[in-house]
């Protein structure tokens, strides 16, 4: 567990950034990435890393494509890049986890921009405690 400290660091980082500024660094969203692959490694080994590195480039590349097809048929910003890049990271940490949290974060964040008349608010507030939540209970299953 130690291995993924700088990880979770950045991630929450990330996260507090993303909800003052709406924005995900660069520097720090390769930081994660790079924090994740290296906890991958040392904890399980480099072919899990590879893999996991390896499936997070898959659906970063899907979720860009899509963000770029909607932006050009809606003229129109649908999720921001800052969100594709803390997707990588969290991917790489845990692919299946990575894809479960984006998911419920994109229910949540819909929920409550009903509840607060918001037509948009930051997602990584919402999609990194979640990611936190389902790595903590797939630990302990």
């Amino acid at each position: 567990m130690m291995f993924y400290i700088p990880f979770w660091i950045c991630a929450f980082a990330g996260a507090v950034i993303d909800a003052r500024e709406r924005r995900f660094p660069n520097e720090l969203a390769g930081v994660c990435a790079v924090a994740a692959l290296a906890g991958v490694w040392l904890d399980r080994g480099v072919n899990t890393a590879l893999d996991h590195a390896g499936l997070a480039v898959i659906v970063y590349l899907a979720l860009v494509l899509t963000e770029s097809l909607w932006r050009r048929v809606r003229q129109a910003s649908g999720i921001g890049m800052g969100d594709a890049k803390a997707l990588f990271a969290l991917c790489t940490l845990d692919p299946l986890g990575g894809i479960v949290a984006f998911a419920v974060a994109l229910l949540v964040l819909a929920l409550s921009c009903l509840f607060t008349k918001s037509r948009s608010l930051p997602l990584l507030p919402f999609f990194v405690p979640i990611f936190a939540i389902i790595e903590v209970v797939g630990c302990t299953l």
